[in-house]
């Protein structure tokens, strides 16, 4: 199995190859970065992915997605279905009618299996936020374990430290032998007490080099290391490469 954090600058992007062939496309990050990455990975007679998954409604999330839509047969898409007022997610919204894909809203609990044992199953949301016009769409985050055999990836998306916590105290398994760091490392999440319950021994930070906002914060670093979490991130590493036998992982960066 093969998961690539991609380099997409300021915002998510992350790419995954069952061993089946089967791939999953979570996010698209903040422009059409995604399509050169996708470039370089995929070979250039594949244009089809199974699944796209928006993990929330964002713009640095979502607007890389609408040309993925445009470029490629995508057979599924999922998302919380939660409202946004932007010509972005304006955008996004009709190429989805356009494409004419399977549509599904995604609520904790459900599983999208990927064939030969590889699963996702989804964490978070607890509820339908179906038309919901959030004042923070983290709310109606997509949260994710990725697992092949024994070994397991959370994917958080931008979850924050409220979510997180709602999240253990709903008895969640989020332990994993990776993590993707919530929110770009920002602050707002990757809080102690969850990275205590994830106990990774790797974490994946996706950020664009010099960004505004001034991510990853030192804080979330430090804490990183004060758990022995090595860390990798977008801006420094480029693109990052996990392949996976279902027991032994390895780590590669281009």
């Amino acid at each position: 199995m093969k998961i690539y954090f991609l380099d997409v600058g300021q915002g998510d992007s992350i790419f995954i190859e069952a061993p089946n062939g089967n791939q999953v496309l979570i996010d698209g990050g903040p422009d059409n970065k995604v399509l050169s990455e996708l470039a370089d990975i995929m070979p250039f007679y594949d244009r089809d992915i199974d699944v796209v998954v928006a993990t929330h409604t964002h713009a640095d999330h979502i607007t890389g997605l609408a040309e993925v839509l445009k470029r490629y047969d995508v057979a599924n898409i999922v998302e919380s279905g939660d409202k946004n007022i932007s010509p972005i997610y304006e955008e996004w919204e009709e190429t989805i009618k356009e494409e004419n894909a399977n549509y599904t809203k995604a609520i904790a609990g459900e599983v999208i299996d990927m064939g030969n044992g590889t699963t996702l199953t989804i964490l978070t949301p607890f509820k339908s936020y179906d038309g919901v016009i959030l004042k923070n769409p983290h709310e109606a985050n997509i949260t994710m374990i990725l697992q092949y055999k024994s070994f397991r990836a959370l994917l958080t998306g931008d979850m924050e430290a409220p979510l997180e916590r709602q999240l253990l105290l709903n008895g969640g398994d989020v332990s994993a032998d990776v993590l993707k760091v919530g929110h770009h490392g920002s602050k707002t999440s990757s809080s102690e007490v969850f990275l205590s319950a994830v106990h990774p021994k790797f974490g994946f930070i996706e950020v664009g080099g010099g960004n505004q906002y001034g991510l990853p914060a030192l804080a979330i670093l430090s804490c990183l290391e004060n758990f022995g979490i090595k860390y990798y991130r977008t801006d420094v590493d480029g693109s990052i490469k996990v392949l996976s036998d279902g027991e032994n992982y390895k780590i590669e960066s281009r």
